[in-house]
């Protein structure tokens, strides 16, 4: 049976197109921009370049972040969005700029 979160939707407005996501689909794909955040910070303090540079992509550690992030990340958008139309990028500017990462899940470790 699913819970009352997995049946709502949240409209996201792309540039072109809206989109219905689920709160978790929404959640994951927050995480993932979080991860990638995080990922890209960590490259910025050790001086990488990401964008010539592809060892940085480890896709288990992104899925692990993911699945361990999901169910705060879900709390999280049940206390701050509730019901609301949101647009993409605003939405992933500012997750961008909180920086909020969990202290039990240590993605950061998996790429140093």
């Amino acid at each position: 049976m699913q819970s009352n979160t997995s049946k709502k939707q949240i409209k996201v407005s792309g540039k072109t197109k809206e989109y219905n996501l689920t709160v978790t689909e929404y959640a994951r794909w927050l995480c993932l921009i979080e991860g990638i955040e995080l990922v890209a910070k960590k490259a910025q303090q050790m001086k990488k370049d990401l964008r010539n540079d592809l060892d940085w992509i480890k896709p288990l550690a992104f899925q692990k972040y993911i699945i361990e992030r999901c169910e705060s990340m879900v709390d999280e958008i049940k206390i701050n969005e509730p019901g609301v139309v949101v647009e993409a990028m605003p939405i992933i500017n500012m997750k961008m700029q909180e920086n909020t990462v969990s202290d039990d899940v240590s993605l950061e470790e998996s790429f140093a």
